[in-house]
């Protein structure tokens, strides 16, 4: 099943964009629908975004634990140490 980082059920509603004639033109002869396109355009760069953010902030607590390890140590080293 696909995640949606929208509402897809959302209700719909007309919006202005501005796009080269030409490009439209040769959709519409096509019989593409230029609305679906941009929202699944839209959707994309936002889906993007999305995963862009979700690996900086996981590289961002990875550096974070790896700085804790480095002035503490680990959990497991100190139990190992403790049973030795």
């Amino acid at each position: 099943m696909r995640m949606h980082i929208y509402d897809p059920h959302a209700s719909k509603r007309p919006v202005n964009i501005s796009l080269n004639s030409d490009l439209v033109a040769r959709a519409r002869a096509e019989g593409l629908n230029v609305s679906a396109l941009a929202e699944e355009a839209v959707s994309a760069a936002l889906t993007r975004i999305a995963r862009e953010r979700f690996a900086a902030e996981i590289a961002l607590a990875c550096s974070v634990h790896e700085q804790y390890l480095e002035e503490y140590g680990s959990l497991g080293d100190a139990v190992r140490a403790a049973a030795e």
